[in-house]
């Protein structure tokens, strides 16, 4: 059970990070604390909106939280660190291979459990930010209230270059990273199987959906 409900907050979390890119353009100056409450807003109209209930709306409402989530994450920089030092080496095109295959995973996964959404309460906690060189890293530490009183402690990592939009390149769930997690799965295979192989389960993975 405590697996299962990992897995919807994970897909939870992972959508509230998004919002359309011209609603990202609009709020350019906002903190990453407000940005993702906007980013929040975004997804929850989409899920509590009538006109995309029910299961005839169904690709219709995946499509709209799939283009929420397409602008707000930085897929090349988690599929690089989710791949680790096994990223070193690969090809243009192997690299470019994963990363649309690692971000199909993800939607995939968790779009999917996204749809069990029943109105679980996010608390706002605090925001640690930092800069470095010519960008802007943000931790925005949450705490996501279940319906039978659960907390559950969430940390979003965030950056921006200049006063471009705030992206997601990881999510800290209850001390466990979303990307590490990945990475200790994608070395695993790796160290018993090929490069070739990891890109074929991914895509087989990705198929069964």
């Amino acid at each position: 059970m405590k697996i299962i409900r990992t897995l919807i907050l994970f897909a939870f979390i992972f959508s509230a990070m998004s919002v359309f890119a011209q609603q990202i353009l609009a709020f350019d100056d906002l903190s990453a604390t407000q940005a993702i409450k906007v980013k929040i807003d975004a997804i929850l109209e989409v899920l509590n909106t009538p006109e995309f209930k029910g299961d005839e709306k169904k690709e219709v409402r995946r499509q709209k939280i799939r283009d929420i989530v397409l602008s707000g994450f930085d897929f090349g920089r988690m599929a690089q660190s989710s791949l680790g030092k096994h990223w070193r080496g690969r090809t243009p095109e192997e690299k470019q291979a994963f990363t649309v295959r690692f971000q199909s995973l993800i939607e995939n996964t968790y779009i999917t459990k996204l749809e069990t959404y029943t109105n679980e309460k996010v608390v706002y906690l605090n925001e640690q930010r930092k800069t470095k060189r010519d960008r802007e890293y943000a931790k925005v530490q949450t705490q996501v209230i279940t319906s039978d009183g659960t907390e559950i402690p969430i940390a979003y990592m965030m950056y921006r270059q200049v006063k471009d939009p705030w992206l997601v390149f990881d999510i800290n769930i209850e001390g466990v990273s979303m990307v590490n997690n990945y990475r200790a799965q994608f070395a695993e295979f790796l160290d018993q199987k090929s490069f070739s192989e990891l890109l074929k389960d991914i895509e087989e993975k990705n198929s069964s959906e």
